[in-house]
């Protein structure tokens, strides 16, 4: 893989990531080429509209409200290049939460994998493979409810 492809998928999971810790939800709809290709756990495929997708974000940056994540960390873990124009890249997002005032713990990490590709205005993320996240997000609204007196 060129260096250069590498180096800009980096980047753009980075500028990514601070969209979504800012709540950027039109900034981090910018990241997509649409209609997105988007594959659920359940292992349902959609082809998801900029205005499906944002919708679809509000309710995932509520949830990350509602658990208190005070920060995103992202972790591309494996890039597979598939073409001179498509990239297949897994990404580790690790969530934490406050805890005490200068103290950060994870509450959950989760995997997604996304297929990146050239468009005319940059590298976007054309589709994406939810892994893990919604039972992970089960899960730590459960134990947050067991947590609570």
């Amino acid at each position: 893989m060129h260096p250069s492809r590498l180096e800009g998928i980096n980047s753009l999971f980075l500028d990514y990531r601070r969209h979504f810790e800012t709540g950027d939800i039109e900034q981090i709809a910018d990241f997509y080429r649409f209609p997105l290709h988007y594959y659920r756990e359940d292992g349902v495929k959609l082809a998801v509209a900029r205005d499906e997708f944002i919708q679809q974000v509000v309710k995932l940056l509520n949830a990350y409200r509602r658990l208190g994540v005070c920060q995103i960390l992202g972790t591309v873990t494996e890039v597979i290049e598939l073409n001179d124009y498509s990239t297949l890249a897994s990404l580790r997002w690790t969530l934490l939460h406050s805890q005490g005032e200068d103290k950060a713990v994870e509450l959950y990490s989760s995997h997604t994998r996304y297929l990146v590709t050239e468009a005319d205005d940059g590298l976007k993320i054309d589709g994406l493979i939810i892994v893990d996240e919604s039972a992970k997000i089960r899960e730590a609204v459960r134990a947050g409810k067991r947590a609570q007196p």
